[in-house]
């Protein structure tokens, strides 16, 4: 498969690389397809009203304190995403 990028994908890509985050180009754009779907995943599964429901629940969990560690949350998410998979296949 023969990919063209557009300059300014390619500098975001090399600053990646550069700042470590990643290791090559290849990771990067590993990481960045595997992100896309899993939010696609998400937009498909929750209507607006949902996420945004979701989302300004998560923001008054923050300010009453109720936070976990970010490896936790992860973990928790890895759970999740490999539970719906198990599910659908």
């Amino acid at each position: 498969m023969k990919v063209t990028l557009k300059p300014e994908l390619e500098k975001l890509i090399e600053d990646d690389v550069k700042s470590g985050r990643s290791t090559d180009p290849n990771e990067f754009l590993s990481k960045a397809v595997y992100h896309y779907v899993l939010a696609r995943e998400l937009g498909e599964a929750y209507t607006a009203e949902e996420m945004d429901q979701m989302i300004s629940d998560g923001l008054d969990d923050i300010e009453r304190g109720h936070t976990i560690e970010g490896e936790e949350a992860f973990r928790q998410l890895r759970a999740r995403s490999a539970e719906r998979r198990h599910r659908g296949a």
